[in-house]
């Protein structure tokens, strides 16, 4: 898939139709956010599906255009639903084009990809930007998709805008002319990568009393990432294996670290160096 294929946002105003129902959908798949909520339902059809975001929209993928149609609800402003179309759709209807997606930040170098996987707030976005500050390209936020290939674990581009906390974009001064969001954050960047890239590490995000990095085993690695993979559907035996043995080949291939953020802005400039001598100058390996 290149740059141009990335399915596009249309927005389709009217009356959405009936979302699934509360007690449970036979023909849709309940996903849950990291406190057991349920946040989003999905529903496979025909090479393509269904996205629905309680309270916000529902997207199609894809259209009759190759798109993604979105139909906002009654309250949804076009900000909204543009996005909930780079957060989540573009990740899920990359999933159901056979791709896996990674909930995920990541820089590019001249090795490859360099991943950091973590829940909100987790700091993903922060040390990404901090990283184009020194030079890298910010090649992603959010979402990262990605195929497994004879020749190594290929990403693909797709198009996102990295959102920083408030005190985040006040450490980093990002301009005031770019204003918060309904959502709080600072719009400090909106991009696309230019051309697959191979990934060359991938570190997981956790918030500690120090700063710490340490590269973990394979068997260690597996559980880790899977608990930040997106997922479209988990009814499907074919999809299963697919995922299966793409993340199989992820761990086996690609460096896996565990990166324990201590609290404080403070702190990242020192981790920052941490992480281009530790892990970005032994990736790959």
């Amino acid at each position: 898939m290149t740059s141009t294929e990335v399915p596009r946002l249309r927005i389709v105003q009217g009356t959405p139709s009936r979302p699934p129902a509360a007690g449970g959908d036979p023909e849709w798949d309940a996903h849950l956010d990291h406190e057991g909520r349920i946040c989003a339902y999905t529903r496979a059809v025909d090479g393509g599906g269904w996205l629905y975001l309680p309270g916000l929209a529902r997207y199609r993928f894809p259209a009759e255009d190759g798109c993604i149609e979105a139909r906002p609800e009654v309250d949804a402003t076009p900000d909204m639903v543009t996005d909930a179309y780079y957060r989540v759709a573009l990740p899920m209807a990359l999933l159901a084009a056979g791709y896996e997606v990674l909930h995920a930040s990541a820089v590019s170098d001249g090795r490859g990809l360099h991943l950091f996987c973590g829940a909100s707030r987790s700091g993903k976005s922060t040390i990404a930007y901090a990283l184009g500050r020194r030079g890298f390209q910010v090649w992603a936020d959010d979402a990262v998709a990605f195929k497994v290939g004879a020749g190594g674990i290929t990403a693909v581009p797709v198009p996102f805008a990295l959102r920083l906390r408030a005190e985040v974009a006040d450490f980093f001064e990002v301009p005031t002319r770019k204003r918060p969001q309904a959502s709080g954050k600072t719009e400090a960047l909106r991009h696309q990568g230019v051309g697959p890239r191979d990934i060359a590490s991938v570190s997981l995000l956790e918030r500690g009393r120090d700063s710490t990095i340490s590269r973990l085993s394979a068997p260690e690695s597996l559980p880790a990432v899977l608990y930040h993979s997106f997922y479209f559907s988990l009814r499907d035996s074919s999809i299963l294996r697919r995922m299966a043995t793409q993340y199989l080949e992820l761990v086996a291939r690609v460096p896996v670290f565990r990166v324990s953020l201590r609290p404080g802005l403070d702190a990242m400039p020192n981790l920052l160096d941490d992480l281009e001598r530790r892990v970005f100058t032994r990736a790959p390996g």
